[in-house]
């Protein structure tokens, strides 16, 4: 297995699309955060600063992570490599394994590079504000929880990927999922009852400071470890279903 992952990293250093992969999260992650404190009045007292909610802004390069795991699986399709892929590795599942633990690891790396610039941009831009830093009021927290998302992205990405397989179809379905279908099951009635066990509304539990802070009268309160629970029972089960129907298909 080891060897698999050494393999498939390699496939990911062998082009570009791991550059300007990180080029796009780094740059979400500098304009999300940038955005989260320069909008602050100066006049702001110390004890209104929202610091949660700076130091996770750069959960905002999330989507960079996702596209990222869409890529592992749809470019092997869209290529026509996933024929002499197979070939090397027989057993779908130990490459499917192989694959998605090696683009776990490039999401790892990735978050943790966002997540230091995040962490340096808002000190630096707070401290040119003139307001002191404060990893209080569970910043310290949330910016494990944004890490942590980052890296459950990409996974429910790389199931995602597996499942639908065109890569056309999965960027579609998975931007236009996490922006526009997810927002609109909030404000459904009835529907929004399930919200927060959704993916995208269980990631949003996940981020979120408190319990409180994602719920209404018909929309569950639930802790954010509980989301994050859901978040990743979600990319489990979507990697298990396409692995099976990759297992069950025609791959030529």
């Amino acid at each position: 297995m080891l060897n698999l992952i050494k393999s498939e990293i390699l496939k990911i250093r062998s082009t570009q699309v791991w550059f300007w992969m990180l080029v796009t999260a780094v740059a979400l992650t500098v304009l999300f955060t940038l955005l989260s404190v320069l909008t602050i009045s100066s006049d702001t007292p110390t004890d209104q600063i929202d610091y949660y909610g700076i130091f996770t802004s750069g959960a905002g390069a999330g989507v960079a992570m996702l596209v990222l795991g869409l890529l592992a699986l749809t470019t092997e399709f869209r290529q026509k490599t996933i024929t002499p892929s197979l070939l090397a590795t027989p057993n779908r599942w130990r490459f499917l394994g192989g694959k998605t633990l090696a683009y776990v690891a490039i999401a790892f790396v990735y978050g943790l590079i966002c997540l230091v610039i995040n962490i340096l941009l808002a000190v630096l831009c707070l401290h040119l504000k003139g307001f002191p830093v404060s990893f209080g009021h569970g910043a310290s927290g949330g910016i494990v929880k944004e890490f942590i998302s980052f890296v459950l992205l990409a996974f429910f990405g790389i199931g995602l990927g597996a499942l639908v397989r065109n890569q056309a179809a999965a960027m579609v379905i998975g931007i236009v999922y996490l922006f526009i279908i997810n927002p609109l099951l909030a404000g459904i009635p009835w529907i929004r009852k399930a919200y927060p066990f959704e993916p995208g509304g269980a990631l949003g539990v996940f981020n979120s400071q408190h319990a409180s802070d994602i719920g209404t009268s018909d929309i569950p309160h639930l802790q954010p470890l509980v989301g994050g629970v859901i978040l990743f029972v979600w990319c489990v089960g979507l990697l298990l279903a396409g692995g099976y129907l990759s297992l069950n298909r025609d791959i030529s």
